[in-house]
């Protein structure tokens, strides 16, 4: 992927949490979620993970916390 597409879908990221998350959460979160991204492993991704698109998973995220299925 190219720069400018990665800087895009970074902005897009930074901007959507800028706007919809009070300043005092955007503190906590940081902190919780930087540490859990750098320590990643991307190769423990299930294979079906790995294939879905962005759509799908985040139609599976929204209809796992409706439901229930999914405690974040």
């Amino acid at each position: 992927m190219d720069q400018e597409k990665i800087d895009e879908i970074l902005n897009h990221i930074s901007q959507k949490f800028d706007d919809e998350v009070p300043g005092i959460v955007k503190m906590v979160v940081r902190k919780k979620m930087i540490g859990r991204f750098q320590s990643y492993d991307a190769q423990t991704m299930p294979e079906s993970l790995r294939n879905c698109s962005v759509e799908d998973l985040i139609d599976i995220v929204q209809k796992g916390l409706e439901s229930g299925r999914l405690k974040l």
